[in-house]
């Protein structure tokens, strides 16, 4: 499953950053209406991935009831939107130290 997953977001990066956006490799953009290409593929394969994952770990919160799955639940929303900040951020945060210094 790992293997799997890690597969999915190399094809999800190569998707999204396929080059040159003028020349695009054929199986990287999205197919008409009536065809499918991997670029079609990439959500499904993600949702089957973060869906299998779920069957594995639900089992375990439900042990551990619920306080404990909310307090996983509200820690990794808070460090995704940390991350997100500090990605968006960084570029600015950047400019300004280098000319201070």
């Amino acid at each position: 499953m790992d293997v799997f997953r890690g597969a999915t977001v190399a094809l999800m990066i190569l998707v999204n950053n396929p080059g040159s956006w003028e020349h695009i490799f054929t199986p990287l953009e999205h197919a008409p209406w009536h065809g499918c290409t991997p670029t079609d593929l990439v959500f499904p394969f993600f949702l089957f991935a973060v869906g299998n994952a779920m069957a594995f770990v639900m089992p375990r919160f439900e042990e551990k009831g619920t306080p404990f799955f909310l307090q996983k639940v509200f820690r990794r929303t808070l460090l995704i939107f940390g991350i997100g900040l500090f990605l968006n951020w960084s570029p600015f945060l950047r400019g300004r130290s280098a000319a201070y210094t």
